[in-house]
């Protein structure tokens, strides 16, 4: 009788303490940073969603406030077109009136000038119509 072949055993022995030795000093220390690594992409990824949602955010708040600046410049250009109109409007009314007031005066002196002239060439009339009766005859006519 033979004994038996014990290199099996020693294969099988040798076997399971090359695993024991990978697992504690390999195997669990790679796969300890292979999770930490995880984590952190995660954290990373988290991380950065975050990031994209409070830059949605913030472009969203100044797309509100840029509108609301612009309709406020749009309030604030209108009511000074408008203040800058109603101006406008009374000077307008005003520069009329004086015209209208100058005309008005104009027309009064024309009016007394002409009056004035009439009664001038009314005065005039008699003396060059005497003398031109006068030059006519040939004799001083009264």
């Amino acid at each position: 009788m033979q004994l038996p072949d014990l290199s099996l055993i020693l294969v099988v022995v040798i076997f399971w303490a090359a695993y024991v030795v990978l697992r504690r000093f390999l195997l669990a220390p790679l796969g300890a940073v292979l999770a930490a690594r995880e984590r952190r992409v995660d954290e990373a990824r988290a991380s950065s969603e975050a990031a994209l949602a409070r830059q949605r955010e913030v472009a969203a708040d100044l797309d509100r406030r840029l509108t609301e600046a612009r309709r406020e410049a749009l309030a604030h250009r209108e009511a000074v077109r408008a203040a800058a109109g109603e101006r406008r409007q009374a000077i307008l009314d005003e520069a009329r009136e004086n015209a209208r007031s100058a005309a008005a005066q104009a027309q009064a002196r024309l009016e007394r000038d002409a009056l004035a002239a009439r009664e001038q060439l009314a005065a005039e009339a008699k003396a060059i119509a005497a003398e031109i009766a006068n030059y006519a005859l040939g004799r001083k006519v009264a």
